[in-house]
């Protein structure tokens, strides 16, 4: 059963050209989902029973095409619900992994604020002296995300320097051999 949705629906739903992320934040009685674009737009956040984990998660898949990874915090509950969350991405041919969620939660506290800023009496007190009046399951879920995604963008990155230190060393190549052996024959003439 859905206990908190926060889902903007594009269109019609049809996802099929983009590719989306599935982050979750496991827990003993609720855990948080997210999912995020590759570049980290966040899609839809929503917290779920842990008892109708499968259930909820199977619903996710086939409410939103496309998920193509689904990233799993490693805190609480993950030994548990992490072996569920595989079984479930090898039968739809979705791959898996674990990331650190050190002190995701209190970044969560952080982006609830942002999202919901505080009104009336609450005002006056600093955030960071606050809790949240609702669980953040799902904010800790878009935490994971963004987490996953920047590393995606950092290997991305990784990948465009090795690149250009390739072509850097192609036109070193070619400049070597022009020294060496001359422009060629100037066939215009």
């Amino acid at each position: 059963m859905l206990k908190y949705n926060y889902c903007t629906y594009k269109g019609d739903n049809q996802m099929t050209e983009n590719t989306y992320i599935l982050a979750v934040d496991p827990g003993n009685e609720k855990t948080g989902i997210a999912i995020v674009s590759p570049s980290g737009e966040m899609i839809c956040r929503k917290i779920i029973s842990s008892n109708t984990f499968n259930e909820d998660i199977e619903r996710v898949l086939t409410e939103y095409y496309g998920i193509v990874h689904i990233v799993c915090g490693n805190g609480t509950n993950h030994k548990h619900l992490y072996p569920s969350l595989q079984q479930i991405g090898r039968n739809h041919k979705i791959t898996t992994s674990l990331i650190d969620e050190s002190h995701s939660t209190e970044e969560a506290r952080k982006l609830y604020w942002q999202y919901n800023p505080p009104t009336g009496w609450r005002k006056i007190i600093p955030t960071s002296m606050q809790f949240p009046p609702e669980p953040v399951d799902d904010l800790t879920a878009l935490v994971i995300a963004l987490r996953y995604t920047k590393q995606l963008a950092q290997n991305e990155a990784a990948i465009k320097e090795e690149t250009m230190s390739s072509s850097e060393l192609e036109e070193k190549r070619l400049h070597a051999m022009e020294q060496l052996y001359g422009k060629g024959d100037n066939h215009d003439e």
